[in-house]
């Protein structure tokens, strides 16, 4: 089932978290350590993607009044921030029956010299996306640990750039993203030393940033079993141009995050080709892939692109992989233009603040008949993604590779 969402109603709803009481910070305690070679924990280690871990402790720590969650607040001075300069915070839930562990990553769209629609702000708390949402036993993870990564730097979790855009000597857009992911990872390892199993979820940008993270997340926790929940961003850019990519991962300052061994990474334009780096590496990982054949805000409104012509690389590029890792690279494939179904909401694109969303000028034309999917709605040949997620979560056959017809 599609709905329509009205962006205004929807950020007022997830705006409404109140933070109580302040306690003092107190330090990160992740050392940086040095993995045996040829394991997948190694890759992030010699890439120097683990630069920043456990590097700047929070300025401030949060506890809410009830419900578990703590807001871990960082001094932009000490290096995390949002793309213009802005607070940046993380979360995290504790449950008191957990031994797992949800890392999500939020949406919030990209920004690059040629388009910018961007969240430029991290609020505080957890919002009760569907994903998120705690009490609810329709939830495949309800119950679990959660470290909830707020997006505001406009470069997919991943970058490490500093751009003068008007050109007077002084940088303006501020592509914090690996230092803001590590300084998130780096509290919730605090929090979440041991976890039994981790479950890494991103939709929309943090879908691309779930790509990009898996590398450190990893590294943060080797030999735990990790599965990859990747929402609506799953790797495919413009079909046949990678001078787009390119573009991107220079300005966002982001190259760190291709091995030199990886040929085939951006294959085509692409960037599916990390996770086929990833899982041939990492025994210990699975991925599912939740899309629309032709979403359109990933085909139109950022890539620029033909939906036709998006659907047809999605096919070809996701098959090759699933093909090569049938146990461990899955789809969830849907009709239609959707874009997002783990939230239930358009957060996925625009964050939870309206007044922190850079937008294009002609951003009423192109957000206007966005469609929201949610996971308790959304259904494949009968089959639920929250019963499909859930199957994955226990390891049943019911977790299969599942697409609608294009």
């Amino acid at each position: 089932m599609v709905r329509r969402v009205s962006l205004a109603l929807t950020v007022s709803v997830l705006s409404s978290l109140a933070v109580a009481s302040c306690a003092p910070a107190g330090p990160t305690t992740f050392q940086i350590y040095e993995p045996m070679p040829g394991t997948p924990e190694r890759i992030a280690y010699e890439q120097d993607l683990t630069r920043y871990l456990g590097q700047t402790p929070p300025s401030l720590v949060t506890p809410a009044a009830s419900g578990g969650v703590t807001t871990f607040e960082f001094d932009p001075a000490d290096g995390p921030m949002c793309m213009r300069g802005g607070t940046f915070r993380a979360s995290t839930r504790e449950s008191a029956e957990s031994e797992d562990l949800l890392i999500f990553l939020q949406g919030g769209g990209a920004c690059w010299s040629a388009f910018c629609l961007a969240v430029t702000a991290a609020p505080p708390g957890v919002p009760p996306g569907d994903l998120l949402r705690p009490d609810n036993a329709q939830n495949p993870y309800d119950g679990w640990d959660v470290l909830y990564v707020p997006y505001c730097d406009g470069s997919l979790f991943a970058g490490d750039n500093d751009v003068d855009e008007d050109g007077d000597g002084t940088p303006d857009r501020l592509h914090h993203g690996l230092a803001n992911l590590s300084a998130a990872l780096s509290v919730g390892w605090e929090r979440f030393p041991h976890p039994r199993r981790v479950v890494l979820a991103g939709s929309s940008g943090g879908g691309f940033g779930t790509i990009l993270a898996a590398f450190l997340v990893r590294y943060v926790y080797p030999d735990v079993p990790i599965d990859v929940l990747d929402d609506a961003g799953i790797g495919i850019a413009r079909d046949g141009e990678p001078a787009f990519l390119d573009t991107i991962l220079d300005e966002f300052g982001a190259r760190d995050f291709l091995p030199d061994d990886c040929t085939d990474c951006t294959a085509r334009g692409h960037i599916v080709g990390l996770q086929r780096y990833l899982l041939d590496r990492d025994e210990n990982l699975r991925i599912a892939a939740i899309t629309s054949w032709n979403d359109y805000v990933i085909s139109e409104v950022f890539l620029m692109s033909d939906p036709e012509t998006f659907a047809t690389a999605l096919e070809r590029e996701t098959s090759a992989l699933h093909d090569a890792h049938p146990d461990r690279y899955r789809r969830f494939v849907y009709g239609g233009a959707g874009h997002t179904a783990l939230l239930g909401n358009v957060s996925g694109i625009i964050g939870r603040d309206l007044s922190a969303v850079e937008l294009p000028e002609d951003a009423a034309t192109l957000l206007g008949s966005v469609e929201i999917e949610s996971m308790y709605a959304l259904s494949v040949d009968g089959v639920l993604l929250a019963d499909w997620l859930r199957a994955m979560r226990d390891g049943e056959p019911a977790w299969d590779d599942r697409l609608e017809a294009r």
